[in-house]
């Protein structure tokens, strides 16, 4: 029977190897060259002054992280299909969703979605239909994946999809309980700080900042975190079921949303739905406003669109001491 000085002296050892390990990792699996470590901590998710499935306001706390300083692009994706021969759902299934402003005079006349289509050939290599192509655009962020495409990317770089709580806390950077990634002014109505709609969704794009579509990344100023395009340009993947009151059921340390069988969209009862977090090119003032860091939206984890993309994380140990064991 061991002594308990043994035993001590087996604890400790353990202790050491895992805090030599949580180094290693930082170390290895964290490229600060195409990411950002986020530091954990307490802070506000949600917001009492957005819609409905964003309330109630409630403090988070969240363990440390690493995460992609872009969304990942067209040039990334195709190195992944090339070392992998993936085929996206979107290739598999022969079709996909795509954006059509409709023809209309006034929003009275629209009927609800009427500007999304079911486009046959429509994928990441053409999002926009089989006339389309990306090859002017390989550094814009890749869409046409759904949740599956996503998560298979992050995976082959050994990584994975973020949480809504990750995604947000990211989001914010450090600006508490702001509107915006920038703060609480809405700047965007006369800045470039964001990839956004300008004019009447969905009938009219103003298109003042250049980019009817989606930018390349990194075409706006990055947040105070050193993140670019979290809010704006394309909507992302990230891992939660969605529920619409998720604010109330999830706990209030590393929330990963609830599960599949418990997921609800309101609109679309018995198909259950993935989250997507960050809003997209269009996006607008007068519909959805998917920019403001508290937006979130759910979408058909098997389908994808010509205005959704990702970026991954790597949820590990920080090299800070008191926070080995937030994991």
């Amino acid at each position: 029977m061991l002594s308990s000085t043994q035993s001590l002296v087996g604890f400790a050892f353990v202790l050491a190897i895992i805090i030599v390990d949580g180094l290693i990792l930082v170390e290895e699996r964290g490229d600060s060259e195409t990411m950002v470590w986020v530091d954990g901590g307490t802070f506000t998710m949600g917001s009492d002054r957005g819609l409905k499935d964003e309330a109630p306001a409630r403090p988070v706390e969240i363990s440390g992280f690493w995460i992609d300083k872009y969304e990942v692009t067209n040039s990334q994706f195709k190195q992944f299909v090339d070392a992998t021969d993936y085929a996206t759902g979107a290739e598999r299934f022969g079709d996909s969703m795509v954006f059509q402003s409709p023809a209309a005079r006034s929003l009275s006349e629209l009927v609800p979605l009427s500007w999304w289509k079911l486009v046959e050939e429509a994928d990441w290599r053409h999002p926009e239909g089989p006339n389309d192509t990306i090859i002017a655009r390989t550094n814009h962020p890749v869409v046409q994946v759904n949740y599956e495409d996503a998560l298979s990317f992050c995976n082959w770089q050994g990584k994975t999809l973020p949480t809504e709580a990750q995604f947000e806390f990211a989001a914010r950077g450090g600006r508490e309980g702001q509107i915006y990634s920038w703060g609480d002014q809405p700047i965007h109505r006369e800045q470039g700080v964001t990839n956004h709609w300008q004019g009447t969704f969905p009938i009219k794009n103003e298109n003042t900042d250049g980019h009817a579509g989606s930018a390349p990344v990194g075409s706006y100023p990055a947040n105070d975190f050193g993140l670019y395009d979290i809010t704006g340009n394309v909507w992302e993947w990230v891992s939660d079921w969605y529920h619409p009151n998720a604010y109330v059921i999830l706990k209030d340390r590393n929330p990963i949303g609830v599960t599949r069988h418990q997921s609800f969209d309101p609109s679309e009862p018995n198909l259950p739905k993935r989250g997507i977090r960050g809003g997209s090119f269009l996006c607008s003032e007068n519909y959805c406003q998917g920019f403001r860091v508290s937006a979130r939206m759910p979408a058909d984890p098997e389908s994808a669109t010509n205005h959704t993309g990702f970026r991954c994380v790597i949820p590990t140990r920080s090299n800070r001491l008191d926070a080995v064991w937030l994991n």
